[in-house]
């Protein structure tokens, strides 16, 4: 199933599998308060797939932030906790996380969102594989202005579905 997308994503630093040894982010049903366990790296699998093979980064979707607190979507079940990210992990919104980033659209997914448009949902130009890649320029609500991998089409996709899932994969794995 797609993630949510959430606010934002944070991407953890695991040196040498820190989480797994001495240094591990603690997991609070709220901030600061009553902590539910830790996190192990373990935990975080599932969403390669969406984010690619990232080293030793590992990318969060975040769904709520209370200062420097942030609430985390943390394993493939979609269970969620606080974690106080100021240590090791970085903030992104979306906008920043994906501009400038190369993407593809997920698989499996209806058509429509398959489909590059000229405007916001206006004027369809031609429709995607999920196999081809754009870079994003710039992100407006749901939407993303792409210029695709050949460098002669711009245009909007939607990057998350009316429902708030993500439509739309970054990885490390992906070049021009």
């Amino acid at each position: 199933m797609r993630p949510y997308s959430g606010i934002g994503i944070v991407v953890l630093q695991d040196s040498d599998s820190s989480l797994d040894r001495g240094e591990p982010f603690q997991l609070y049903e709220e901030p600061g308060i009553f902590r539910l366990g830790v996190l192990h790296r373990s935990d975080t699998s599932g969403n390669e797939w969406v984010f690619g093979v990232r080293g030793n980064q590992i990318p969060l979707i975040v769904t709520a932030r209370k200062g420097g607190w942030l609430k985390v979507s943390y394993d493939n079940a979609g269970r969620e906790a606080w974690i106080d990210s100021q240590r090791r992990g970085t903030f992104h919104s979306w906008g920043n996380f994906l501009k400038g980033q190369f993407s593809r659209l997920l698989p499996g997914l209806r058509k429509e969102y398959y489909r590059i448009y000229r405007q916001p949902e206006r004027n369809p130009l031609s429709t995607l594989t999920p196999t081809q890649l754009f870079k994003v320029l710039k992100l407006e609500n749901d939407w993303v202005m792409v210029i695709m991998s050949d460098q002669n089409t711009i245009g909007w996709l939607r990057w998350r579905d009316e429902d708030g899932r993500l439509l739309v994969g970054v990885g490390t794995d992906l070049k021009q």
